[in-house]
């Protein structure tokens, strides 16, 4: 029972703290990366917003997963982007600024979209029999409330009071980061009998969207004639998904620890991909010099 409140508490506030660290980085002229490579960035968010669901209703029409772990799987991929991806692009030697600008635009578009869409991925998932249904008007005010107030509050101490929010933010970011650990370890730990049938269940599934995510977002920006470090970046944004959104739905809205299980197996497989790929294009990089 303790560990069931530490989750529902330490979810939301881990994620709020995740978005104002974010937002204590933000200046407003970060989003003109938009207005100067209009065409890289709409080509990452249509990805993002898009494709990467597309990915995920094909996937399950080859995969037999339980409605519950569908809806898991549906909801994670309506959670495009997160705050790492930011790092990932800067270790891979990608279009940074770029990757700032569509994460911090997935995440305002990202509140008002996934709680209808989630709804339609319970229909999808569980038809006519559903017995759950989304507080759309609940979960839409946690998500604003866990995302894009966070990142106001963070903007705004960068605008006015910069100093402090270079000395807040390597804090806020270190503890958000442990916390949500803690969180995942707990989410683990009450489900730890079940873990092995869920990895078997899911561990394939989401290894599989990760990879096919990644090769479409290289893809899709090569083919649009994007430049090399675009093309590093639009790869890693299309292949991240924002575990922590979807476990506020999930988790913190709905309740549901299976279904939550598909975002927190997510992040831990992602990281495997993930590493690979910047491995390689810092190799290729130093190997061209």
């Amino acid at each position: 029972m303790e560990l069931e409140i530490f989750i529902q508490i330490g979810l939301p506030v881990s994620l709020g703290l995740i978005m104002l660290s974010m937002g204590l980085m933000l200046k407003l002229s970060d989003f003109n990366h938009v207005l100067i490579y209009p065409k890289a960035f709409f080509i990452g968010l249509s990805a993002q917003m898009l494709l990467v669901p597309l990915l995920a209703l094909l996937l399950l029409q080859l995969f037999n997963l339980p409605p519950m772990l569908a809806v898991g799987l549906l909801v994670l991929s309506f959670s495009p982007g997160g705050t790492t991806s930011n790092l990932f692009s800067y270790l891979a030697k990608g279009d940074v600024a770029l990757s700032i600008a569509l994460t911090a635009c997935a995440s305002l578009i990202t509140p008002f979209t996934l709680p209808f869409l989630t709804e339609l991925a319970l229909q999808f998932s569980m038809g006519e029999d559903k017995d759950i249904v989304v507080p759309i008007g609940l979960t839409m005010k946690r998500l604003l409330v866990v995302t894009i107030v966070p990142v106001v509050i963070g903007m705004s101490l960068k605008h006015f009071k910069p100093k402090w929010a270079d000395a807040l933010q390597p804090l806020i970011h270190k503890l958000s980061v442990i916390l949500f650990f803690a969180v995942i370890f707990s989410m683990i730990i009450s489900q730890w009998d079940k873990m092995p049938t869920f990895l078997n269940q899911v561990g394939v599934i989401t290894t599989v969207m990760i990879i096919l995510a990644m090769f479409s977002g290289y893809l899709l920006a090569k083919i649009s004639g994007l430049n090399a470090k675009q093309v590093k970046t639009t790869t890693i944004e299309v292949g991240m998904q924002n575990g922590g959104m979807a476990l506020i739905v999930t988790q913190g809205v709905l309740g549901n620890p299976t279904m939550s299980i598909v975002p927190v197996i997510y992040g831990l497989i992602m990281l495997i991909p993930i590493s690979l790929y910047i491995f390689l294009v810092r190799n290729e990089a130093s190997a061209a010099i």
